[in-house]
């Protein structure tokens, strides 16, 4: 293979046990497994969180939820976000799969659907607490609540929020956030209305902020930590002289003579152009500078003079090789970016392969 994504399962089940210890035994794990689980391969990854306990999943899109459901997996499964798509819809009822709510335009659409097919589907009402992305207004949500309650095709399973700052060393934001949360509870519970699992925690909130576990938490990025081991090949090898110029753009120039390795990966398979001469590999447990633009399908490297190499050796890209280790958030601060959208960005020309 020119690339793989090596995923270790083992260090996966770790992380979720990591996680059930900062846990009261009666919370729930929500595992959030959208962008093919953070780039990591959604299918594979619920089988095995399904394996371990995890209580949910949480996907973005209908499309998402269907694979997995097709794939087998039996256990609870929430779109995050209203669903954009009303005609397939129709389909996703039939897959036992919760909606999220909270707007006026969807839940009417959504009743005139389940009352069409008299179908019941469990719904979680999302409130915005102060991320002011989506969520119905606070105010607001006794109405909402009592408008899902009236209706017997659906059932309100859910009450949740989303914490922007959660991983803030100042907490006021994020406790703030939960006092508005909790206040809702009580004047629900009030009105005699009890939702069976509320939720508000992310992964920092789950590590940092035990106030804010409820019923369940929704765990992404924590259990992601260090299971992702991204590789190449090198594929030639040769010789520069002195002010010889590399790559695109002609961007990185050599002070001296220098070995230039070819490695087969670019940034159509999530390697980001960000890295051009930033980034370094491994290659035999050395470090490698990237020099030049990133490529398409190619990088360029310069290969210490002591390293003897030949093509066909392997690359680690993310991963370590002895006592050195390149890391996702390694590679996202040279991209001034988050370690996510690294995960997300690594392509589906890359086979992922699982390891236990």
């Amino acid at each position: 293979m020119r690339t793989s994504l090596i995923v270790d399962l083992n260090k996966f089940i770790n992380n979720i046990a990591t996680v059930k210890n900062k846990l009261n035994p009666k919370t729930k794990i929500l595992a959030v497994v959208k962008a093919d689980a953070y780039g990591h391969g959604a299918v594979m990854i619920s089988k095995i969180a399904e394996d371990e306990g995890v209580a949910y999943l949480g996907v973005a899109t209908i499309d998402e939820a269907i694979e997995i459901r097709e794939a087998g997996i039996k256990m609870p499964i929430l779109i995050l976000t209203e669903p954009t798509d009303l005609e397939r819809l129709k389909g996703v009822l039939y897959y036992d799969i919760s909606l999220t709510v909270f707007s006026d335009s969807f839940l009417n659409e959504l009743q005139i659907l389940t009352n069409e097919l008299h179908k019941k589907v469990k719904v979680h009402l999302k409130v915005n607490t102060g991320m002011n992305r989506v969520g119905i207004n606070v105010k607001d949500a006794l109405k909402m609540v009592n408008t899902i309650l009236t209706n017997k095709n659906l059932e309100l399973e859910g009450l949740f929020t989303h914490l922007s700052d959660a991983d803030n060393h100042d907490h006021s934001y994020t406790n703030n956030q939960l006092t508005v949360f909790n206040k809702l509870i009580e004047n629900l519970e009030a009105e005699g209305i009890h939702i069976p699992i509320k939720h508000a925690a992310n992964s920092m909130a789950t590590l940092n902020h035990p106030a804010a576990h409820f019923d369940m938490v929704r765990v992404g990025l924590v259990l992601y930590k260090d299971i992702m081991t991204f590789k190449a090949k090198l594929i030639h090898v040769h010789d520069v002289e002195k002010d010889a110029e590399i790559g695109y753009c002609r961007t990185y120039k050599t002070n001296n003579t220098m070995r230039i390795g070819v490695v087969s990966v670019g940034y159509a398979d999530g390697y980001s152009r960000a890295l051009s001469n930033k980034a370094s590999v491994l290659i035999k447990g050395q470090l490698c500078p990237v020099v030049g633009n990133v490529c398409m399908d190619m990088i360029m490297v310069s290969i210490p003079n002591n390293l003897r190499v030949k093509v066909g050796d392997e690359v680690t890209l993310i991963g370590s090789e002895g006592n050195k280790k390149i890391t996702v958030n390694d590679i996202a601060k040279l991209c001034n970016t988050i370690d996510y959208e690294v995960m997300c960005s690594i392509g589906k020309r890359v086979p992922r392969v699982y390891k236990r």
